[in-house]
């Protein structure tokens, strides 16, 4: 189940702008701790990653977004939006050719590069998002900051009950079976503590078992994964995506190390669109929901 887009008009969003201009100053702490004011409702924005774009759309401002990075790919109506950045790398000059109001970074944009457009007087409200939590509460900063706080507030609310259906829905399983996300091939990375997935897997009823590294992102080798004997993998590499889990198990039950797991041995290997599951925007919930459902069914 998709959350729902949110959409204003173009004469809506002015409105809204012109009302919270008479309201006053627009304000709000982004997660690298700068304070950043705006005079009035910001009009022109630019995103500089995926999941920032998500929740600007669903938000009901995307007709105000002028610019996105190349990897940004939903909703479709990004297609239209001129790209100004790839996600590390960024070119000032080509920002400020859509003349921004304010720039939406994330964590991985080039800091530098965000300085250079904080020293030519253009804002920057960077996210650093890492749970569903954080999610929610930048959401409701990012309602502040642009104008759109009941927006904001109804998307957040929407989000957030979703969220409470998931965990009273696990509340009742009496052991967290051993779960993991992971690349189903060598090299293998896992997900950590403190990171969106490892959240993701503990909010669904899992026993996260890329805790026990000491690393948010740690790389483990299949005698280790053998050792954890993980009883659900959930994957979002895999090629040929869902399509292919039924011939990616069959191989793995014929691989030494593999086999062994008890995740492979039932065949409870999951592929979880990527989008979804490492991308904190508003379709993190549409995976909180199916991994949920992968295992607690």
């Amino acid at each position: 189940m998709k959350a729902p887009a949110l959409r204003l008009s173009v004469a809506a969003s002015l409105l809204l702008a012109l009302a919270t201009v008479a309201a006053g100053e627009l304000t709000a702490v982004d997660d690298l701790g700068n304070t950043v004011i705006l005079e009035a409702a910001p009009l022109r924005l630019v995103s500089l990653a995926p999941s920032n774009t998500e929740i600007l759309f669903a938000m009901g401002l995307g007709e105000r977004v002028v610019g996105v990075t190349k990897f940004c790919n939903y909703p479709p109506a990004t297609a239209g939006i001129t790209p100004v950045a790839g996600y590390s790398d960024l070119s000032v000059e080509t920002v400020l050719t859509v003349e921004p109001d304010l720039v939406v970074a994330a964590r991985g944009n080039d800091i530098e590069g965000l300085e250079s457009l904080r020293q030519l007087a253009v804002p920057v409200f960077a996210l650093d998002v890492q749970s569903i939590d954080q999610l929610l509460n930048a959401i409701e900063r990012l309602g502040r900051l642009t104008g759109a706080d009941s927006s904001a507030a109804a998307l957040a609310a929407d989000l957030s009950r979703r969220a409470e259906a998931v965990r009273q829905r696990v509340s009742a399983v009496e052991r967290r079976p051993r779960v993991m996300w992971a690349s189903v091939q060598e090299p293998i990375y896992t997900a950590g503590a403190h990171t969106i997935i490892d959240d993701v897997l503990t909010r669904a009823g899992g026993d996260n078992l890329g805790r026990r590294a000491d690393t948010p992102w740690p790389q483990v080798s299949l005698e280790t994964v053998v050792d954890w004997q993980p009883e659900v993998i959930v994957t979002t590499y895999m090629a040929g995506g869902a399509d292919a889990v039924g011939a990616v198990i069959e191989q793995l039950q014929g691989l030494s190390g593999w086999k062994e797991l008890p995740a492979v041995k039932t065949g409870r290997v999951h592929y979880v669109e990527a989008d979804w599951l490492s991308r904190p925007g508003p379709r993190l919930i549409d995976a909180l929901e199916q991994v949920a459902e992968l295992i607690c069914p």
